[in-house]
Formats: structure tokens, C-alpha cells, sequence
């Protein structure tokens, strides 16, 4: 199979290319696909570990707080019982920590001092017994049992909500009472809403339903949805679409296991959310969040509320290099092949015109186009000045045997051998007397015009014309070729050459020309003859000899016919039954000694 070298261009550049480029691409790619997930994996990472962390630095003071003020109980610095002392010492551990709403003291008998802040400013200090609030009781019993501070559950007084921690109190090793305060939640939103950055929603959840923390919190109308009944409001009454999904989404399957779980609700949400515009339930999101049991048995979700455009800001970025970097290799490419188009293009020009010059056919070969390519151009030069040469060339040498022995090659045809071949002469009569009183250049325009005319009529029988001699030629058919009719084909072609000649004389040409022509067959020694800057495809032998003898007997029987074909019995032997052959005797010849029995081609037989 053969390839044209357009294709083997494209391919090889284009390849190569393709290879390089998207080897190049694809490894870039892949590491940016890589270093992307793993900047946006440590960025949810960062996210809710910034969160988580400044959730525990919000919460911690209040757990100082209360293991300050059990030290100094323990230490005697504090009395429980001195109740102008401990409200002085309570409210000021309340000044560096305004996330904590109050601090509450009670004995080992259940009575406690509550130091409040109130919502105005300032602080509020009021009595009562722990049996007063039911539903705080079993916390604090439980409490007096534990070793440290324990986290309880929401706790709401005087219209807020805190989440509390508490610690035992011992004095001499004995239980002395109880030391409690609260984070207020209000206070934890606005906390954990400051944490988020542009876009996202920070959260802090009791449990998976129950909410602690929440930018909704903050409007005013969130207080007076809860009661010591109901200290905290579900994930389905702060108005948020996405979050309200949380206990109901699953957990993503990440490809490895990372240190905060992922949820993706899927849009549409419907529903209103924070975004600007009202519509947050109508894009996508994603949830990340992180688990924690620092602040009691109930364990918090600690997370962010992601709209799907911020995280995919990254991607759509990687996305649009990775399409910028795919054009560019398609421009790549398509540049390749159109540079292997432009460079096969005058290889094919070259191609195509050796092709005209195997058919000999060079007057149809355009002058090929230079380049800008150096060594293309040249070849162009180069071979324009080559067909150029050719065309001189062919001048001299005939048409088709050029053509035949390029068919025939290093064949045997080209080889030097005997064969059986047909013999023609043709000349002139008179041409002497008749040229003397011409101008050298209308002799010369007279014989070209003839040998155009005996070029014609033999290559038309497949003859080969082998030479000019003055104003005669000679032809002989058989070779290259091998033609089994070669007699019959010799003798068409006199008879064509007769009457070419015959009608230009009807028609008045001038200078009025008469011809002889002879025909013989015979063996022959055929082949490249000469030497080996000089070869000559021709034939040697007696038949050539014996019929230039006859075609100088041509004149005894021209009389005043345009032409006159004599042809020897082997001839009419050989060409068949086709001919009309009128029979002219015997005729003794220079060099030989036996006489040739001459015959006159008439034409023919119709």
C-alpha cells in the first residue's frame, strides 16, 4: 500500500504534535485538575476548622470563668455565703467576656445569686433556687457528681437562650455548691456569622435538627419564638431552605477520608434564603460541616452553608485554562496540517509532472512555483531547467522511440540482437536541382515541412524513424516492439506518405516535390549501437544496404508520378493479401550478386 505524502505529513507533523502538545496538556491538566481539588478540599478543610476553632475560642472563656471562680471558692478567696462579695466578683468576670450572658451561683442547699446581663446594658442580680427551674435541675445534680465543668443543654431566662456549663465547687474537700454560666446564642450567631466569608452561611447545630446558631437569629423576632419550653428553634423554623435539608441529606462519599463530612442538596431548593437577591433556593449548594462533643453529651454540628458558584469559581477557571489550552492545540494542529499541506504541495506539483514527463508529454507541464522553503524552491529551479532541457531534447530525438524504450527499459528490446524487421527509404527527387536556386532558409522550412508529414504517416503505423540522411530518412518497424505485422504496416505507411504527396500536388503546393520510397524485410541487428557517451538506437545489416539499393531503382520507374513505392518479394511475402503489388522483374543491384525481384506497391485492396 502506498501512502501519499500529504497524509504521511499530517500525520508525522500533526503526530508529533498531537503527541508532544497533548502529552504536554494532558500531564498539565491532570496536575491542575489535582492541585485544584486538592486547594478546594483544603480550603472546605480551612473552612470549618477556622469555624470550629473560633466556635471553641468563643465558648472556652465561660469554662475559664467558672473554674476561676470554683478555684477561688475552693481556695477560700470566695465565700458562697457572702452574697455582697460574690455579685462584686461575678459581675466583674463578666466585663472581658460579653459573649457570656451571666453567672449563677448555688449553694450546697440549692439557693443561687444570678448575675444577668440586661439587654439595654448593665447588669441584673437576682436570688432563687435551683427547684425553680425544673427543667435545669437534673443538670445541676448531675454536675455536683462530676469531676471538672460539664456542658448542659440550651437554658432560657428573661427572654434569651444560653448554652451553659457548669462545675462542682468544693471547699475542704466537700462539696460547697454549684458554678454555672451561659454563652448567650444571640451572641454565638452574630459570633459564627462574622466567621463565614462572602456568600457562605455559618451554622452551629444541637444535635441535627435543633439550631444554636444561625445569622437568622439575630432579627428580633427569633427571641420571641422561644420559651423555657422550647429553648431553641429546629433547623425548619429559621427560614433556610438549604439547611432545613441537613438531617435528611447524606454524607458524600469523598474519595478519601477527610476530617469533615459533605452534604449536596440538590437545586431546585425553592423557598427564600440570605442571598441579595431572595432566590438562594434556586442555585446550587453544598453543605460542610464537622461533628464535635466538647460541649456536652448532645454532640454540635459545626459547618457552613457553600453556594455551589463560590466553590466552583476554582473549577470553572481550570475549566476555562483547560479550554484555552485544547484550542490552542486545535489551533496547533490545524496549523500543522495546513503546513504539511503547503509543504506537500510542490512535492505533489513535482510528482505530477514527473508523470507528464514518463508519458513524453511535456508541453503540458506548468513551470512549477517557487517557495519560501529554500530547498523546495531550488528543486523547483532545478527541475523547471530540467523540462526546459527535455523539451530541446526531444527535437532530436523521436517521439515515440524515446517513448518505446522507456516502455522497454533495460529489456531485451534495448539489448543489441537479431530480429526480423521491415525497412524503409525515402528520398527525395531531383532535390539537388531543385533546392540549388532556393534560399537556405526556404530549404530548410520545405524539408521540415516533409519530414513533418513522413514523421506523421510512419509513427502512425508504429515505425520507428531512425534517421535523416540529407533529404532522405529511414524508418523500420518490428522494434522496439515485436509486431507480427510488420510488412503490412510499412507498406500503410508508404502508401499514406504517396498520398500525402499526391495531394499536395493536386493543391498547388510549391515547390512541387516528388519521392521515392523502398521498402525491404530481412534480418537485422537491432539495439543501442555506438559508444557510451553517444548511444544510437538503430538497425545494421545487409537488409539495410539491400534496400537502399532499391530505392535508388525508384527513379527507373518514377516517370512523372508524385511518388513511386518499389518493394522487394520479401515484402510482398510477408505483408499478405491486403496490397495490390504490380510486378517489375528481376534487378541486379550494386554489391550483390544475385538479382532482387522488384515490385511496384500499387495500394491497398479495397
Amino acid at each position: 500500500m502506498r501512502l501519499r505524502i500529504t497524509i504521511i505529513l499530517m500525520v508525522a507533523i500533526g503526530g508529533l504534535i498531537v503527541v508532544a502538545v497533548g502529552t504536554v496538556l494532558f500531564v498539565s491538566a491532570s496536575a491542575n485538575v489535582r492541585n485544584t481539588l486538592e486547594l478546594m478540599r483544603k480550603r472546605a478543610e480551612l473552612t470549618v476548622s477556622a469555624v470550629t476553632a473560633g466556635v471553641s475560642d468563643h465558648m472556652l472563656p465561660a469554662e475559664r470563668l467558672i473554674a476561676d471562680i470554683s478555684g477561688r471558692i475552693a481556695r477560700g478567696e470566695l465565700d458562697i455565703n457572702d452574697k455582697e462579695r460574690l455579685v462584686a466578683t461575678l459581675s466583674g468576670a463578666l466585663a472581658p467576656a460579653p459573649q457570656i450572658g451571666g453567672v449563677v451561683v448555688w449553694d450546697r442547699d440549692g439557693n443561687g445569686v444570678w448575675v444577668m446581663r440586661r439587654p439595654g446594658g448593665g447588669i441584673a442580680v437576682t436570688t432563687g433556687r435551683g427547684a425553680d427551674h425544673p427543667e435545669f435541675a437534673p443538670f445541676i445534680a448531675d454536675v455536683a457528681k462530676a469531676k471538672g465543668a460539664e456542658w448542659g443543654p440550651p437554658f432560657y431566662r428573661d427572654g434569651a437562650t444560653f448554652v451553659t456549663v457548669a462545675m462542682a465547687a468544693e471547699r475542704n474537700g466537700a462539696y460547697a455548691g454549684t458554678v454555672a454560666t451561659g454563652v448567650s446564642l444571640v451572641e454565638l450567631s452574630r459570633f459564627v456569622g462574622n466567621l463565614a466569608e462572602d456568600g457562605m452561611t455559618a451554622f452551629v447545630l444541637y444535635g441535627d435538627d435543633k439550631v444554636l446558631a444561625h445569622p437568622t437569629m439575630l432579627d428580633a423576632a427569633y427571641s420571641k419564638r422561644l420559651s423555657a419550653e422550647k429553648p431553641v428553634l429546629s433547623i425548619d423554623e429559621i427560614g433556610d431552605p438549604v439547611l432545613a435539608r441537613f438531617p435528611d441529606l447524606p454524607v458524600a462519599d469523598l474519595p478519601s477520608k477527610e476530617e469533615f463530612d459533605l452534604r449536596e442538596p440538590n437545586r431546585p431548593m425553592g423557598g427564600e434564603g440570605s442571598r441579595g437577591d431572595g432566590r438562594r433556593g434556586e442555585t446550587g449548594h453544598i453543605i460542610i460541616s464537622r461533628a464535635t462533643d466538647a460541649f456536652g453529651t448532645v454532640p454540635w454540628q459545626i459547618g457552613v452553608v457553600i453556594p455551589v458558584d463560590a466553590v466552583s469559581q476554582q473549577m470553572r477557571r481550570l475549566i476555562g485554562s483547560i479550554v484555552i489550552s485544547l484550542g490552542l492545540f486545535v489551533v496547533a494542529v490545524v496549523i500543522a496540517l495546513i503546513l504539511a499541506r503547503r509543504i506537500a504541495r510542490p512535492i505533489r506539483a513535482v510528482s505530477a509532472a514527473a508523470e507528464r514527463i514518463e508519458h513524453l508529454e511535456l508541453d503540458a507541464i506548468e513551470p512549477l512555483k517557487g517557495s519560501h522553503i529554500r530547498e523546495l524552491d531550488e528543486q523547483a529551479r532545478s527541475f523547471n531547467r530540467m523540462v526546459q532541457g527535455l523539451r530541446w531534447f526531444q527535437t532530436y530525438v523521436p517521439h515515440q522511440l524515446v517513448a518505446r524504450l522507456m516502455e522497454a527499459a533495460d529489456g531485451p528490446a534495448t539489448h543489441v540482437h537479431e530480429a526480423q524487421l521491415t525497412v524503409m527509404f525515402t528520398d527525395i527527387v531531383g532535390f539537388t536541382p531543385l533546392s540549388e536556386d532556393m534560399p537556405a532558409a526556404d530549404v530548410a522550412e520545405m524539408l521540415n515541412r516533409h519530414f513533418e508529414m513522413l514523421n506523421a504517416c510512419i509513427e502512425a503505423e508504429d515505425g520507428t524513424l531512425d534517421k535523416y540522411i540529407g533529404d532522405a530518412t529511414m524508418a523500420f518497424w518490428g522494434a522496439p516492439e515485436q509486431i507480427p505485422d510488420h510488412a503490412a504496416r510499412a507498406c500503410r505507411a508508404a502508401l499514406a506518405i504517396a498520398r500525402a504527396v499526391e495531394a499536395r500536388e493536386r493543391t498547388g503546393g510549391k515547390p512541387a516535390v516528388r519521392i521515392k520510397i523502398a521498402l525491404h524485410t530481412g534480418p537485422l541487428i537491432v539495439g543501442n549501437i555506438g559508444a557510451p557517451s553517444r548511444m544510437n538506437y538503430t538497425v545494421i545489416g545487409d537488409t539495410v544496404n539491400v534496400c537502399a539499393r532499391i530505392e535508388s531503382l525508384a527513379g527507373e520507374f518514377s516517370g512523372d508520378r508524385p511518388a513511386t513505392i518499389l518493394v522487394s518479394s520479401d515484402v510482398v511475402r510477408a505483408a499478405g493479401d491486403g496490397f495490390v503489388f504490380e510486378p517489375l522483374g528481376d534487378r541486379a543491384v550494386k554489391g550483390r550478386v544475385q538479382s532482387i525481384e522488384i515490385w511496384r506497391l500499387v495500394g491497398e485492396v479495397s
